[in-house]
Parts: structure tokens; sequence; C-alpha cells
């Protein structure tokens, strides 16, 4: 059963819903199971809650009021911190203590079963609604915290009052002030006492390297407390409050152990010199002081809890924000020692064009085959049932197997298929074709200079981006012209030069289309988009030169200088990398011992040039 399905049960049906959600809540987590943490509160909590009740009788007023009361403090602490299954010992102990002090069985019995039905209650809300082990440990905890200790004591309060009266220990007529009074004892208990025990209570205490260092400082503040205290309640000057800025500053220098602590010193302090008469908060009336030193008491602990876990939650987002920082710091450091390893990302980077070329090339073929599949078995079939009826009939078919053939068209049937399993063949082919310029382009098997043939190269990249070249909606085709020299076979590294013939014939293409943004298809059509490759052989025939040249919009001279840097792009997000061109020279002049060059100019497109040694022996410059 959900918390909101109890609250609207509790509506309609309170008794069944009460008894249901406990019966639930024993189900999970058993009240009464001996153990040796049980055993242990045995024998300590009578003497615990005896030694609590004498300090709350010592700070009753003249009449027997008492202002709080900090046995409530203490169980709640102890089901919060133990678990349900400590409740006999709490029994046990309330029982004996009320014994004594009213000298009643029957009000003994009632109290504690009061007692314990608050304690129970109060921890039991508190872990419904704050879904944390420390339930003080943010500032919404702590206001969830505080209303529940408004709430929870009501009924217990009510029902004390009731047993008071009727048993003829107060008068009816100060029903509500006993009520009252019972009330605010059992709720400033639980209020000072139980945050004190619960910041104590998280193990293991960590002990700061700083502790001893700050230990002079927290007995500054006690020692400020104690000193405001005296010209408070002594002296005759209202300067209570002033100890809430002693407790502001407990608040940012120390944790919730330290702060809890502070705060029930001065609240001892306050109800004490009240209760007998010291103080700006004494009145001619009972009521009213106790009003006003619980007031007092109320706000001072309310605000510690509130900026002590304010504050903790504080230092936690600044530690995770250290803790941020250095990640991305080392995420920096980690970029840098990386760069190095980009080259061969980017290579990836081409090898997903190449993937998406290869795979429409594929697409178109293999479709193909699958489509014609089912009529090639369907003729098949065919074929055999008439073959079949044939060496059944033949050599005289009567009339039914003529009307078989008839219908079965044997002749077209024949030739058909023959010219299916031809297009079957030309597309298998095809299919090689495609396979073999991937293994060509890639160049996997190959890792050492061998020799080349370097139209092949530029050829089979121009197949894997033939799917980027071909007309669409808004452009028609990109046309492609060779003019190929006569090459010898050139020594290389051939899957990284296809990388350098990928990188700048995708690029030509992407300044196309940049540059036909704004055009339309007709436009376009009169001015094509064109991508010019050249290659020729220098006159002493060392070196091969490739020419990759675009009519696009042309590079300004500002970008043209820095066109080949690391991780400069003029690309929108997604789009680029910045490092194809950077890449493309790189392999071109420390692997190659060649240049890459781009001559350009504003409105005339870009020539991309590549200048290559035929062979190792020739290479000038170079890092292999």
């Amino acid at each position: 059963m959900s918390v909101e399905k109890f609250f609207l049960d509790l509506r309609s049906k309170p008794l069944l819903a009460c008894m249901t959600y406990l019966d639930q809540l024993m189900a999970r987590k058993p009240f009464f199971k001996p153990d040796r943490t049980l055993l242990l509160a045995l024998l300590i909590f009578p003497i615990i809650h005896f030694a609590a009740t004498q300090l709350g009788l010592s700070f009753a007023f003249k009449d027997g009021v008492i202002a709080i009361w900090p046995s409530s403090g203490i169980f709640l602490a102890a089901l919060l911190i133990f678990g349900y299954r400590i409740w006999p010992a709490l029994a046990i102990a309330d029982l004996i203590v009320e014994a004594i002090v009213y000298k009643s069985l029957f009000l003994a019995v009632v109290f504690t079963a009061l007692d314990l039905w608050d304690a129970v209650i109060t921890a039991f809300l508190i872990r419904q609604f704050i879904r944390s082990s420390y339930p003080l440990g943010s500032a919404q905890d702590v206001f969830k915290f505080v209303t529940l200790l408004l709430i929870s004591p009501l009924v217990s309060g009510t029902l004390a009052g009731l047993t008071l009266c009727a048993t003829g220990n107060a008068p009816w007529g100060s029903y509500i002030e006993v009520s009252w009074l019972w009330y605010t004892a059992i709720m400033f208990g639980e209020l000072i006492v139980a945050p004190l025990l619960l910041a104590w209570s998280k193990w293991p205490i960590r002990v700061s390297p700083h502790l001893w260092k700050r230990a002079p400082e927290f007995m500054i503040l006690v020692l400020s407390i104690i000193i405001i205290s005296r010209i408070a309640f002594g002296g005759g000057y209202p300067i209570e409050y002033v100890a809430l800025a002693v407790l502001i500053w407990a608040a940012f220098r120390f944790e919730q152990r330290e702060s809890t602590v502070l705060v029930a010193i001065v609240s001892a302090i306050a109800i004490w010199a009240t209760a007998n008469g010291y103080g700006s908060f004494v009145r001619p009336s009972v009521t009213e002081s106790l009003v006003l030193v619980q007031s007092f008491v109320g706000v001072i602990a309310l605000s510690n809890l509130v900026l002590t876990a304010a504050m903790k939650e504080n230092k936690q987002a600044a530690l995770h924000l250290k803790y941020t920082n250095n990640e991305l710091k080392q995420a920096i450091n980690e970029l840098q020692n990386t760069q190095a390893q980009m080259i061969q990302s980017e290579k990836m980077s081409s090898l997903g064009q190449l993937v998406a070329g290869v795979a429409h090339e594929i697409n178109n073929p293999v479709n193909f085959i699958h489509g014609n599949l089912p009529y090639i078995n369907t003729y098949a079939q065919d074929l055999l049932r008439i073959v079949q009826s044939y060496q059944q009939y033949y050599p005289n078919p009567p009339e039914g197997l003529q009307r078989e053939l008839d219908t079965v068209e044997i002749d077209f049937l024949t030739e058909d298929l023959n010219k299916l399993l031809k297009s079957m063949k030309v597309g298998t082919e095809r299919i090689r074709e495609i396979v073999l310029s991937l293994r060509n382009f890639s160049r996997l098997d190959e890792s050492e200079f061998k020799e080349v043939d370097i139209h092949e190269g530029i050829d089979n990249t121009l197949l894997i981006l033939r799917y980027r070249l071909k007309a669409r909606i808004e452009r028609p085709e990109i046309v492609v012209t060779k003019d190929y020299g006569s090459l010898p076979l050139v020594q290389c590294y051939p899957g990284q030069l296809n990388q350098v013939f990928m990188n700048l014939i995708a690029n030509a293409i992407d300044a196309l289309e940049e540059a036909d943004q704004g055009r339309s298809f007709q436009e376009i059509s009169a001015n094509p988009n064109q991508i010019a490759i050249a290659t020729s052989l220098s006159p002493d025939r060392r070196w091969v030169t490739i020419r990759i040249k675009d009519n696009g919009s042309g590079i300004p001279d500002a970008i043209r200088q820095r066109i080949f840097d690391y991780l400069f792009t003029t690309k929108g997000v997604g789009k680029g990398t910045g490092l194809g061109l950077a890449i493309a020279r790189q392999i071109v002049i420390e692997k190659h011992g060649g240049t890459l060059d781009v001559h350009s100019q504003p409105g005339e497109g870009a020539e991309f040039v590549i200048t290559i040694p035929v062979r190792a022996d020739y290479i000038r410059h170079s890092n292999c």
C-alpha cells in the first residue's frame, strides 16, 4: 500500500486503513525481533530515559509546567537509527519511568502507549516522506522533518489531556492548556534532542585533519554562547537572539554535529533561566513565558538545521563542481595527448563515406536479383511440369497437354528464363566490381610502399562517391571530367593516398553544393557543377602531379591561409571536423615526401594540386 492510497483510504475507512498499513509494515520488518541490539537497549534505555526525565523535570517551571521533554527526542532518534525492532526496550523503559513519576500503573500504561505511539508514528511518517537514510541532509528534508514534528504529537497531546482531566489530575477547565503543554513539550523535545542524536549517530564519524585546529575555535563559540546567555538572562539585557549570530558562524565553519550541540546548549540555558525567573522571556503568566522561550528555541533550532543543511548541499555542489572541472582538465589533456590518433579517426570517417557509397551501389543489383528470384522459381516449376507432361504424353500430346502448352507458352518461358539468368549474372558481376573497388580503395592488405596505378585509385574513389555525384531533385548531376596523362606505376601507400583523393573530391562536392544554395535547378543546369581531374608526369619523369578542380564559389584568402590547419573548418556543426585537409596534407608531405597546394580565387572555384615522387628513391623530404 502506497502513502497516497493510505491517505485516500484513511478518509473512508480510517480504522481498516491503519490496521492494513501496520500489518504490511510488520510483515516487511517485524516489530519484535530479539537480537543483541534489543537486549542491550533493554538494559541501557531505562537508565537513559530516567536521566532524561530528571533533566526535563529540572527545567520545569514553579507550577510544574515542563517546556521540553527530552525523552521524546531520544525515542524518535532510537527508532530512526535502530529501526522498529527497538520498540520493546522503549516501552519497558517508559513504563518504568512513568510509574515512578505518576505513581499510578494506569497512567503509566496510558502514557507509555501515547509516548510510544507518538514516536512510532513520527518515525514512520519521516521514513515515508523523506526518502533518505539521514533525514536532515538537505534543506528540503529539514522542512519536511519539522513539519512532521508539528503534526505527529497532536494525537498524543489530545489524548494525554483527556486522560489527565478524566483521572482528576487536572481540571476540565484547563483541558486545552494541558493538551497544549503536552504537545509542545513532546514536539520541542523531538526538535532539539532528535537532530542532536541523529547527527552524532552517523558512523563512521569522519575526523577532519583540521579538527584539532578547529577545537579552539569551537571552544570560543561555546564561550561566546555562555557569555551572551549570561548577559541576556543574568544581566537584564534582551540580547537573546544575538546567539543566533554565533550559530550562523558555527553553521558555516562546522558540520551539523557541532551546530546541534550549540543549539542544545543555548536551548538548555534559555529554558532553565526562564523557568527560574531570569531573562526577558519571563512574564507574569507561565503560559506567556513558555510561549516566548519555546518560540526562541524553535527559531534558533530551525534556523540552524536549515542553514547547516544548506551549507552541506553547497559544499557537496562545490565538490561536484571541482570534480567535474578535474574531469574536464583530464579530458583536455587526453585530447591533446591523442591528437595524433585523430588521423585514424578521420580515416574511419572516410570509410563511413565509403560504406555509404558501397551500400548505395550494392542496393540496386541486390534488389534486382532478389526481385527476380520468385519468377525464376515459378518458371522453373512450370518448365518441369511441362517436361514431365511431355515425358508422359510424348510424342503425340493429347488435347489437354496442348492446352497446357498453350497456357504456359513454353517457348516464351524458356527464352525469358535465359534473359533473367543473364541479368542475374550481370548483377553479380556488378557486385564483384563494387567489392573489388572497395578493396582497392581501402588497400587494407597493403601497409607498405607498393607500385600502384594512380588512375585506378582515383576511379575507385569516384565509384565510391558516385551516389553524391548523381542528380537530385534540387540539382542536376555533377559532371566529372578526367584528363589522365600517361603515368608509370607509382610507389606509395595506396590506402592512405586513396584517403587523400576521398577527402579532396568530397570537399569539392561540398563546395559545389554550398555554392548551389539559393540557385534554381535551371540556373545550375545553365552553369553545371563540374569537377576536373587531371594527371601529368614531370619532364624528368620523377614526379606525378594530380589536379582536382571544381567550379564552385572559391576560397577567400583569409580562409585559404588556414585551410590546412588542424580543427579549422567552415562547415556547419556535424558536417566537418576540420581534420580532412590537414590529414591529407600530412599524408602527402610526411608519408610520401610530396606537396599539397591550393589555388583559388573567389568566384572561380578551387584547385588542389598534389605532387608526389614516382619512386621512394626520389623523395626529397620524407619521414618514412
